[in-house]
């Protein structure tokens, strides 16, 4: 069985790709047969660590995002750390069941249990060996009988080593005068050092890295294959996610897919199952800096007139460390605001400097009672003044003015909360009783999909997620906004984001996987076609969160 995960490629994003002609292997395999694409769903949070946790390993789990806030241990938890994805993994081994025993695995935060883990995030501390490259044989045997097979192979690899390294250089040049073009079109170079970066990394490395090694698993009869192909999700994330640089990159994506296609077309005797699927989409949005004139951290922790909203009653809801630095961003952009020219960019480079240590996802960042974790179109808010998820009433009492802020913010369609009687969902005014079908009726027109409440109750069940869950879905402001600074998101209950495909064997009929609406269906579908038993587990992680009284 073949899995192969594009990253961020909801089912909008795919229909548009195959339509403008950025996508036509996988367009061919549909229309030509022997697959379908049938709709699917991502669950909630629209974040890869969740969706594979639920694939994966199938059991319930705690993780809110790609980043968030550790009330208990009292430090940020972040997926693109090893450790972090290691200590995680441990949790959902101990209660799932692992969908890649036997298997391989590729560019995966988790390994799903596969025995070379080396090329998931979790297992990147285990040194590696000659089993991680094919080798075992040559490892296990005398150096010159095999001295045939090394020249063999280092001459098909070579024109693979070229056809990447001419890429590499390539894309750096090209990467460095389209990053000159948005800084100039933008007016500013947040993320662009590390976009060059990441671009180089997915594109040129990880992405051709996944690929050949997917070649080399269906040669060699691997039982399960998976492989999750990055490249994309990174452009729509710097670029919109239907721009042409990250369009381009699916085109490329594509062309890759192509190869493993063939592969298997060649050896049918093995009977290889293909499934193509996302794990969410990305929606088009405005970063919340360009509606609230700063940035989220600012706007919620610093004291008096905010800069793009009137003046809502807050009192003492911030304090502490965070609050300083945050009076101390808006001071510096209040500066910028009056001075000339280059005066004036530098002071506004700086401000928002000093406020990337408002996001308690970051390992230096500044504390105080209110933290703030920006994590796409979804916001984490937690108190740290007690280590379990707070109740609305408490809230109120502790961070007066907080949730009316939030509430009403132009840059927050939802706020979510936990309610003595129940989930809730604040909206300028209105207060939606998310267990009340008139008000998840609400919930869900507001939002543009019929599962948003259950979705959104899904969040505020997860112990690690924010005392408040921002959403900046069907914001005000009239787009949905990033509370980071970019221009394609997810994370959030977008429909772009929600909704997403699988690319599977026609004989599983149109709309096979139309019903799915947590990953955790597709783990349990993947373990029955594969032959291996569905252990049913306890569903703690969906009972309500316990908080403090």
């Amino acid at each position: 069985m073949l899995l192969l995960h594009l990253d961020g490629v909801g089912r909008r994003q795919l229909e548009h790709a195959m339509e403008r002609g950025y996508a036509p292997t996988l367009r061919t395999l549909v229309e030509r047969g022997p697959y379908r694409v049938s709709p699917c769903r991502s669950g909630a949070p629209t974040s890869t660590p969740a969706f594979q946790a639920g694939l994966l390993y199938g059991g319930d789990h705690d993780i809110p995002g790609y980043t968030w806030f550790d009330k208990r241990r009292g430090r940020e938890v972040r997926m693109d750390r090893g450790y972090d994805a290691r200590h995680l993994e441990e949790e959902l081994a101990r209660t799932g069941t692992p969908l890649l025993h036997g298997g391989s695995v590729y560019c995966s935060i988790f390994s799903g249990g596969a025995p070379l883990r080396r090329w998931a995030l979790s297992g990147w501390n285990e040194e590696l060996c000659a089993e991680d490259f094919g080798m075992e044989e040559l490892s296990n045997a005398p150096l010159l009988p095999q001295a045939r097979d090394v020249l063999a192979a280092t001459m098909v690899h070579s024109a693979t080593a070229g056809r990447i390294a001419g890429a590499l250089g390539m894309d750096v040049a090209s990467g460095l005068v389209e990053a000159a073009r948005w800084v100039r079109r933008v007016r500013c170079m947040q993320h662009e050092p590390q976009f060059l970066l990441h671009r180089v990394l997915t594109e040129c490395l990880f992405a051709e890295f996944a690929a050949n090694s997917c070649v080399i698993d269906i040669a060699r009869g691997t039982p399960i294959v998976y492989a999750c192909f990055i490249g994309y999700d990174e452009y729509a994330h710097r670029r919109g996610p239907y721009s042409r640089m990250a369009l381009l990159k699916l085109w490329e994506l594509d062309r890759m897919l192509g190869r493993i296609i063939a592969a298997v077309n060649a050896l049918p005797e093995l009977g290889y199952e293909l499934y193509l699927f996302s794990d969410h989409g990305q929606a088009a949005t405005k970063p919340a800096e360009l509606v609230l004139g700063e940035s989220l951290g600012e706007h919620l922790l610093a004291d008096g007139r905010t800069a793009g909203s009137p003046t809502v009653a807050f009192g003492g809801a911030g304090g502490g460390e965070a609050a300083a630095v945050a009076a101390q961003a808006r001071w510096y952009r209040r500066v910028a605001s009056v001075l000339p020219g280059t005066l004036g960019k530098a002071a506004l480079a700086w401000a928002r400097h000093v406020a990337k240590a408002l996001d308690a996802a970051q390992p230096d960042h500044a504390d105080g009672p209110l933290l703030v974790v920006p994590a796409g179109d979804i916001a984490h808010v937690y108190s740290t003044e007690v280590p379990h998820p707070l109740r609305e009433p408490e809230i109120r009492v502790r961070h007066a003015g907080l949730l009316e802020r939030c509430a009403k913010s132009p840059a927050v369609g939802f706020t979510l909360v936990r309610g003595e009687k129940g989930p809730l969902a604040l909206r300028g005014d209105r207060r939606l009783e998310l267990d009340r079908p008139q008000d998840a009726l609400e919930m869900a027109h507001g939002v543009g999909h019929p599962l948003a409440a259950v979705y959104a109750r899904d969040l505020l069940r997860m112990r690690s997620a924010g005392d408040v869950i921002l959403l900046g879905t069907a914001a005000p402001c009239g787009e949905t906004v990033a509370y980071p600074f970019e221009f394609g998101s997810h994370g959030g209950l977008a429909p772009d984001q929600l909704d997403t495909f699988m690319i599977h064997p026609e004989e599983l009929g149109e709309g096979a996987f139309a019903s799915v609406v947590r990953p955790q269906d597709l783990h349990r579908f993947f373990l029955e076609r594969s032959g291996r038993p569905f252990r049913q587990l306890p569903r703690d992680a969906r009972e309500e969160a316990p908080c403090a009284s």
